[in-house]
């Protein structure tokens, strides 16, 4: 499966076949989230809420280029870690549990806090972001405190089973948000004419011959 996502990447850059295509899923809820969309989400000292994205078909990590939420503030705004993204991973490849999770943060960067409260309001792209403190890779055996490129660098070519936004409160600082839509986008592939993919398939050959050398000698 790594090397299927390798495949993948290096044919979107040598023949740029890929473009971004909204990414299809099925929502849960958890704690005191409600609704069906949009959804709202509340959170006191004792009580949290969760509303989770799960992709139809589980993609890499460094194959999702987007990934912004609409929202109304009523209380709270951001601040003290929350909201944050929880990214939940398939890190064995079985799609039946969970492995392991990074997590990325809401609010303008350097501070991850914002205290407006106003309806209409839109998060920038969340995977467009590489300023230092956005990540907490924490949960995968990282840095609690890095960036977008360390994030590819040690979990690029794992597997996404979901994408868990995570309200919660402490100190009496109470949060009600409404989220009123997402928007995910991954790349896919666009089709070629025959001659095209002629050569893609060697340049795909050479790669899986590359990744079983590597993987033999890993083994020795």
């Amino acid at each position: 499966m790594r090397e299927s996502a390798l495949v993948l990447s290096a044919l979107c850059v040598f023949a740029a076949p890929c473009l971004a295509d909204t990414v299809t899923g099925t929502y849960t809820l958890g704690g005191t989230t409600t609704g069906t969309g949009p959804w709202n989400m509340t959170s006191t000292d004792s009580t949290y809420a969760v509303l989770r994205f799960i992709p139809t078909t589980p993609q890499p990590f460094n194959s999702f280029d987007s990934l912004i939420y609409g929202y109304d503030v009523n209380l709270g705004g951001i601040g003290g870690g929350a909201p944050r993204v929880a990214v939940v991973l398939d890190q064995d490849y079985d799609s039946d549990g969970f492995d392991d999770s990074f997590l990325i943060h809401w609010g303008p960067a350097g501070s991850f806090s914002d205290t407006t409260v106003a309806d209409g309001l839109t998060t920038p792209n969340l995977l467009s972001l590489t300023d230092l403190g956005r990540y907490d890779l924490a949960g995968v055996g990282g840095s609690a405190y890095t960036d977008r490129a360390a994030a590819l660098l040690a979990i690029g070519n794992v597997n996404v089973l979901r994408f868990s936004l995570i309200i919660d409160s402490f100190g009496g600082n109470d949060r009600d948000i409404d989220i009123n839509s997402l928007e995910v986008q991954g790349l896919s592939m666009v089709p070629l004419p025959p001659a095209a993919w002629a050569g893609m398939s060697t340049l795909a050959g050479l790669i899986g011959f590359g990744a079983i050398r590597r993987r033999k000698h890993a083994v020795a």
